[in-house]
């Protein structure tokens, strides 16, 4: 990021004022292309200064403002950058988006002052301020918590927004600045890059993530779940306090306000190993709302605490979130009916990937659905593997429709794996990947996965990488430490 400086005379008299910026907030397009065509799949494997994506040119340093044709009737873009950044305790969580598609997506901060607040947000054409697209006044509600719907966005470019403090009509501080992607439009088929992690103890820090946030060329960031360790927490302000305390790590602030992210929960944002069907009742509420707090997430209308949800990235991919903790009932696990996932949403996700028409369509799963060796059934209780009847009706629905570009991306176990879901029969052809932990101790058990089935295993900190690329049909993954060296680097067909 620039750092701030003076404006000089010339931009000086094309500031407009508040009230005036305001009116010309939401513009015509100006005839720009969305900076996001087809791009390489060439990440850096060997990690050191990363190669940028060939479609990324998004940099700081190189910033500039558009301030339209003559007689365009464009407002100009008084960049960001010109406003001094407030304080960290002003905006102790950074910002942060989520849940993007072509047009919306959910914008975030907390904000800890007693000024007014504007939200803007512009395209970008590469380096430049190309146009505002939001600019409104914004309040903060519960917590401090400020969250917007943004709904003017591009489909496929990239954006870039900020929180201005308002003082006198004038901007006066700003929180950092957030950059973002819009989802392509349905028919567009570029390729898509991942990023992913789980498991990150409060007591650690994230320099995972950081280096993560450090990268130019992340379309869309997974928070697989254990974002946050509550573990201990009971009151809405012991869970706010976690939260806070997690989210406060210079990582997390680093990575949510460097791409958009697809968020859902494990056990630990509400207590290790929770049950749902014994969990106190008011500790759920306080957890289930810290979370919707502190992610930028769209919540249904109809279902205002559901996590699970699809998102269409183009037609390179469908994105299914899954929820694997708080609808499963654990007095099932050994009926032909048991429920790991509720009906609900079994039956949301048979038919959604039966409709899909994405060339791959990634499940995140908190918790990973492949069958472990022996030695890790002791816990099979909490996964996939603990419900089989559920287990065995998605893998066979998979298998029996032959549906392609199916992977699976999941958390929990402490370990990076690349595996086949099932060493034989239903899910013998399916993919899972495992990324992290991001901050947490290894599993001592991953050494012993191996043969057919297991291609990977790590205990190193690391955050994944995903190319998906549409013309190949192939999927290619890496994993990367905390210092951005590449661990490991696998490629799967999955057409």
């Amino acid at each position: 990021m620039s750092e701030p400086s003076d404006r000089d005379d010339e931009r000086s008299e094309t500031k407009q004022t508040r009230r005036e910026f305001l009116g010309a907030a939401v513009v015509a397009a100006v005839g720009l292309g969305t900076g996001c065509g087809g791009g390489s799949t060439g990440a850096d494997p060997d990690g050191g200064a990363l190669a940028r994506d060939a479609r990324i040119q998004d940099d700081d340093a190189s910033t500039e403002i558009d301030a339209g044709p003559p007689d365009s009737g464009v407002a100009p873009v008084d960049p960001p950058d010109d406003v001094t950044e407030a304080a960290l305790a002003i905006f102790p969580l950074g910002v942060a988006s989520g849940d993007a598609t072509t047009t919306r997506a959910i914008v975030w901060t907390r904000y800890t002052g007693d000024r007014a607040l504007e939200l803007v947000v512009w395209e970008m054409d590469e380096g430049r301020y190309a146009r505002t697209v939001h600019a409104a006044e914004v309040a903060p509600g519960e917590h401090g918590v400020v969250r917007v719907d943004v709904e003017a966005l591009t489909p496929g470019a990239r954006h870039r927004y900020v929180f201005f403090e308002i003082e006198a009509g004038e901007r006066v501080a700003r929180s950092p600045i957030g950059r973002l992607r819009a989802a392509p439009d349905g028919d567009v088929a570029d390729v898509l890059r991942i990023g992913a992690c789980s498991c990150t103890s409060n007591s650690r820090e994230v320099a995972t993530l950081a280096h993560a946030a450090s990268r130019e060329d992340l379309d869309v960031f997974l928070y697989l779940g254990d974002t946050t360790y509550n573990d201990g927490a009971r009151s809405l302000a012991q869970y706010r306090d976690k939260w806070d305390e997690s989210l406060s790590r210079a990582g997390y602030r680093a990575i949510r306000g460097a791409t958009s992210g697809l968020s859902t929960w494990d056990d630990h944002e509400f207590d290790n190993d929770w049950n749902p069907e014994t969990f106190d009742a008011a500790q759920l509420v306080a957890a289930k709302q810290t979370f919707f707090e502190h992610q930028p997430v769209r919540r249904d209308e109809s279902a205002p605490d559901r996590v699970w949800k699809s998102m269409r990235w183009g037609r390179t991919a469908e994105i299914f979130v899954l929820d694997c903790r708080s609808e499963r009932k654990p007095s099932t696990r050994r009926d032909e009916n048991a429920e790991y996932l509720s009906r609900a949403q079994m039956d949301w996700l048979k038919a959604g990937l039966a409709a899909s028409d994405a060339v791959f369509k990634i499940l995140v799963n908190s918790v990973p659905i492949a069958n472990f060796p022996t030695l890790f059934d002791a816990a099979s209780n909490d996964r996939w593997e603990g419900y089989a009847a559920q287990r065995d009706e998605i893998l066979g629905f998979i298998d029996d429709e032959a549906i392609p570009g199916v992977l699976w991306v999941a958390g929990d176990f402490h370990l990076a794996s690349a595996q086949r879901v099932s060493p034989s029969g239903p899910g013998s052809a399916q993919v899972e990947i495992l990324a992290g932990p991001g901050a947490q101790t290894g599993n001592p058990l991953a050494g012993i996965l191996g043969g057919d089935q297991f291609d990977f295993q790590s205990t190193t900190n690391n955050y994944v990488v995903i190319d998906l690329d549409p013309a190949t049909t192939r999927a290619r993954v890496w994993w990367y430490d905390a210092s951005g060296s590449a661990i490991e680097t696998i490629e799967y067909p999955l057409g």
